[in-house]
């Protein structure tokens, strides 16, 4: 019963099309890994199912997806397969690249609330919103995920923009220390060049009214 039961042949087609996507995104020809995925009609139900009240829960062991699916937000469908499919492919990375694995998922969604990551890292950056790379791959989940989220997809989209999808997964396969190795800089470095890239591309910085904002994605 319900809305993710009346709407199942919908987020059939809707997960069959994120693996395609998905596959395209990460340049693998193709993903045939058997999985299940349950659509739920609450985050209520969600806790009774995993332990926790999530809109999105992937077990990459037991090769089983729950994703909350109502008609006030986009049940994040793209996300919790990119996490499936990097992480058998890829193998699963070390607990200081969450932000990593996090980040990536989150690249699947263009908008957040109408604005780009870009837009929304650029709106961190002016309002010293940032959080430090230190708490990032130490304790990613005690921070505002809105934040940790959409910075971690905007770093994640310049490293893979500039300097390509093979380093990304050489450091996805050997931590965060190996950063520095693969490439070439400290991340302090990096993280320096990303914020010029960012007030370059975005110079005007979009009026976010924080508090919806802070509420989630719709």
């Amino acid at each position: 019963e319900g809305y993710a039961y009346d709407n199942r042949d919908l987020f059939v087609k809707q997960s069959i099309d994120a693996v395609k996507a998905n596959c395209d995104k990460i340049n693998l020809t193709e993903y045939t890994d058997p999985i299940r995925l349950t659509f739920l009609n609450s985050r209520e139900e969600m806790e009774v199912e995993v332990g926790m009240q999530a809109s999105g829960w992937t077990n990459m062991w037991t090769r089983e997806i729950h994703i909350v699916a109502t008609d006030e937000f986009n049940p994040p469908i793209r996300h919790e397969l990119l996490h499936m499919i990097t992480m058998t492919t890829w193998g699963y990375p070390s607990q200081d690249l969450t932000w990593m694995n996090e980040g990536l998922a989150t690249t699947t969604e263009k908008f957040c609330n109408g604005y780009t990551v870009g837009e929304i890292y650029r709106y961190f950056l002016e309002e010293d919103l940032l959080i430090p790379m230190d708490t990032l791959t130490s304790n990613f989940f005690s921070v505002p995920d809105m934040i940790s989220y959409h910075q971690s997809a905007h770093i994640v989209d310049y490293l893979i923009t500039n300097y390509g999808l093979s380093k990304f997964i050489e450091l996805w396969q050997n931590g965060f220390s190996a950063f520095e190795r693969v490439y070439e800089m400290p991340f302090h470095q990096m993280e320096e060049l990303i914020n010029k890239k960012t007030l370059e591309d975005y110079p005007t910085v979009v009026d976010i009214d924080w508090e919806v904002f802070s509420e989630g994605c719709f």
